[in-house]
């Protein structure tokens, strides 16, 4: 096996949500089985999605299956290498006969090839070996454009191929993927922590990792724990990571409207935004959007996203209970009022300075 097998890169450790499930459940019918039911199967998506992994863990899972079973993982820049050697060598048919004894064949970035007509047909023959010896081939490959050209010709030469696509984890799925991350290191992460990381890196699996590791390193130096404090501070809203600016008006107002409403009510922002249902924690919550609404002039999404990523309607039902809140409570509407003294509006910008 030319690659070394990453230990963490195992089934057990690949969190499954929709946007990952086809392609897991292929790799996995190929490990039990492996040229039994899909041949070839071409795993593609984009950098940072899992690809990788799940070619670790379909060549771990069918050696751990069958110790007596061969599996051969390669990179394609492996296989251009050990190609090139055995072209300069002139044995290219030694080498090709070699990797289709085994009984699993999983070659890793092929994207890498597609600039490469040599190793494309040397590519395209090892496929039609392990074909015709019943042995399981898995590719994977960048999706940026569509997948790699050539990935796409092996998979649809063949009446049994199949490809399947790794996508961007939703919402909800990257909640689960740092939890899962954060476990994995004994860590047990708080709900606030983990719906503000999730909410902030959403391109791939892999800038979420970085996330959660921005976030411990900066709690590990400063010897803090894990708030919501200390996640926004480690972790920059995505228009400041992407612009380098500062974090929009209406953001750190939301911030602010939090920090105003959790003082007045005794309670926590972590708590205002984490998913606590008791009655200490859903009043000042909607009063919260409330005011992000009145003040900010946020939209329902953003209120949402502001608090722990709840949904439009329930922010919209929260909003009707505030309303409710102010009119049949004299209490409330005077600590409401107190927070609009203090709480600047449009878009929570701090008062210019005086000179």
């Amino acid at each position: 096996m030319a690659a070394t097998l990453n230990p963490r890169y195992t089934f057990p450790q690949f969190i499954v949500g929709r946007s990952n499930e086809a392609a897991y459940a292929a790799a996995s019918a190929a490990a039990v089985a492996p040229g039994a039911l899909y041949n070839p199967i071409l795993l593609a998506g984009g950098t940072g999605l899992g690809k990788t992994h799940l070619a670790h863990a379909v060549t771990a899972e069918a050696a751990l299956r069958d110790p007596m079973r061969t599996a051969e993982l390669l990179t394609a820049d492996e296989f251009l290498r050990r190609l090139s050697t055995a072209v300069s060598a002139g044995t290219p048919e030694l080498l090709l006969d070699e990797l289709s004894r085994a009984a699993l064949i999983v070659v890793d970035d092929v994207h890498v090839l597609d600039r490469h007509a040599t190793a494309q047909e040397a590519l395209l023959s090892l496929a039609s070996r392990a074909l015709a010896g019943a042995k399981q081939l898995v590719l994977t490959s960048d999706d940026a454009a569509g997948a790699s050209a050539l990935a796409r010709r092996i998979v649809h030469r063949f009446r049994t191929g199949h490809s399947a696509t790794l996508g961007v984890p939703d919402w909800a799925h990257r909640v689960a993927i740092l939890h899962a991350k954060a476990a994995t290191l004994g860590i047990e992460l708080p709900p606030s922590v983990a719906h503000h990381l999730a909410s902030q890196c959403e391109g791939s699996v892999r800038e979420l990792e970085g996330g959660l590791t921005r976030l411990l390193a900066v709690a590990s130096l400063d010897g803090s724990t894990l708030t919501l404090a200390l996640a926004r501070r480690a972790v920059a809203p995505r228009a400041e990571r992407a612009n380098g600016e500062s974090a929009p008006h209406a953001l750190r107002g939301a911030q602010l409207v939090q920090d105003a409403v959790a003082a007045e009510w005794g309670v926590s922002p972590d708590e205002l935004v984490g998913a606590g249902r008791s009655r200490r924690l859903v009043e000042p919550r909607r009063i919260g959007m409330l005011l992000c609404h009145e003040l900010l002039d946020l939209s329902l999404r953003e209120i949402g996203a502001a608090f722990g990523d709840r949904d439009s309607s329930t922010v919209l039902s929260a909003l009707a209970r505030a309303r409710e809140d102010l009119e049949e409570s004299t209490a409330v509407a005077e600590r409401v009022a107190r927070l609009r003294q203090m709480l600047p509006a449009s878009g929570g910008a701090e008062a210019a300075p005086t000179h």
